[in-house]
């Protein structure tokens, strides 16, 4: 079994802010189709990475320094995986598969629903990095839900992280359900097809654009909970 610190050692040089692993044997639930083996059938180990975002992108009241920022960080952390990736092959002899969020391996398009090749999200949860609010978004207890995600699978076994146990949302906390323009939410689960029309948008130049996280700004604990 290789050392989790050896890997997570790594991570961080290339830029990764957290890092945490998991065994394919907990993606057991995960819908078919969509487990670490069935992506690369001799993943044994998944390597989860996030890099923080800045808090200024959600004080600004105009999207375009959100949008340019997150998708800046997500290229920086697919960048980062494959980075990686490679050190692990060339030093190490170690076989990975880089694990981007997009594109979309499954789409509804009744539905607007998108699906990627894995569940970042989920995998985040399963590697230790965080627990999913009521907003569905994973939150680290120390950068808050202001992380973006990415992931590679091992054809090794990896030391696995225990997974948070710490609580986020209070029983009685709707603020991202009563907040949420859309009516998306329903602290389980977010209604793609109400959400994106609202959330997302264009530019008069027709350039995309994020028009809303609400769920993710206004979260009482979006910052951490050791950091606020």
């Amino acid at each position: 079994m290789i050392d989790s610190n050896y890997i997570k050692e790594i991570a961080f040089e290339y830029g990764a802010d957290l890092c945490g692993i998991a065994s394919v044997e907990r993606f057991s639930e995960a819908p078919e189709g969509f487990r670490p083996a069935d992506i690369y059938s001799d993943s044994k180990s998944v390597v989860v990475i996030a890099k923080k975002l800045p808090e200024g992108i959600f004080l600004s009241n105009n999207p375009i320094p959100y949008t340019v920022t997150n998708d800046i960080i997500h290229n920086e952390i697919i960048q980062a995986v494959i980075d990686i990736c490679l050190r692990l092959e060339l030093e190490e002899g170690i076989i990975t598969v880089p694990v981007p969020s997009q594109p979309y391996h499954y789409w509804d398009e009744e539905n607007l629903r998108g699906q990627g090749i894995l569940s970042l999200r989920h995998a985040g949860y399963l590697a230790g990095l965080g627990i999913l609010g009521k907003n569905t978004v994973l939150t680290n207890n120390k950068y808050g839900n202001r992380i973006r995600l990415g992931a590679l699978l091992i054809n090794a076994e990896v030391e696995p992280d225990e997974l948070a146990d710490y609580e986020f949302c209070s029983e009685n906390c709707e603020i991202c359900i009563r907040n949420c323009p859309a009516g998306a939410i329903n602290g389980k689960s977010v209604n793609q097809k109400l959400c994106r029309p609202v959330s997302q948008g264009h530019t008069i130049k027709q350039d995309e654009i994020y028009l809303c996280n609400n769920c993710i700004k206004l979260c009482p604990n979006g910052k951490g909970i050791e950091i606020k």
